[in-house]
């Protein structure tokens, strides 16, 4: 696991596991992050993605090198909850108002139960009629337990892990003003040219 898909609460820095990489050659690690509060985000945070070189049991923790960086969005998310209870696989999110919400955002349903909270993408705005998605639901989304949020990030970033010891990945979001939310990185390495 790279991370546990968790809250951030600001100011944090979530430093992942140090994930062994000698029998590995390649990654690619795909990292999530949605906002859970709906004010200005002035400080955003960032994932950083980082390697070391050596060969052995990983303790030489003064060689770590950042190779990536993502910057979440920066923004004032806006927020809406839902009108009804909506099942997995809807796509259409009955809401009362869409003001700040556009087709093309990146959504994060908050569920106050974290294994609920998703990631979606908006295909279209039906002004003070609902936010509709271009994929279904993943979960059941309340409204007595969900809000969705607009802004949210998804990165992915591919490495050769060729002469790497490890690679880890940290979520730093530090700085005066920032705003509470939810990641989840997720990774998947290849043995071989062929496998995974």
């Amino acid at each position: 696991m790279v991370l546990a898909h968790q809250a951030a609460a600001h100011p944090v820095t979530i430093v992942g596991p140090s994930i062994a990489t000698l029998t590995k050659r390649a990654v690619t690690i795909f990292m999530y992050h949605g906002y859970i509060e709906a004010g200005a985000d002035d400080d955003p945070g960032k994932f950083k993605v980082q390697v070391r070189p050596d060969a052995g049991d990983g303790s030489v923790n003064e060689h770590w090198i950042t190779v990536a960086e993502f910057l979440a969005k920066g923004t004032t998310p806006a927020d809406e909850d839902p009108d009804e209870t909506e099942p997995i696989g809807e796509k259409v999110i009955a809401v009362t108002l869409t003001a700040g919400f556009v087709a093309e955002d990146l959504l994060y349903f908050h569920h106050s139960t974290l294994a609920n909270s998703e990631w979606a993408e908006c295909q279209q705005i039906v002004t003070d009629t609902s936010i509709d998605l271009i994929d279904g639901l993943t979960n059941e989304q309340t409204a007595a337990a969900t809000t969705i949020f607009n802004d949210a990030s998804k990165f992915v970033c591919a490495l050769n892990l060729n002469a790497n010891e490890s690679y880890r990945v940290i979520w730093s979001h530090e700085g005066g003003t920032g705003m509470d939310g939810h990641v989840k990185p997720l990774a998947i390495t290849h043995d071989s040219d062929t496998s995974v």
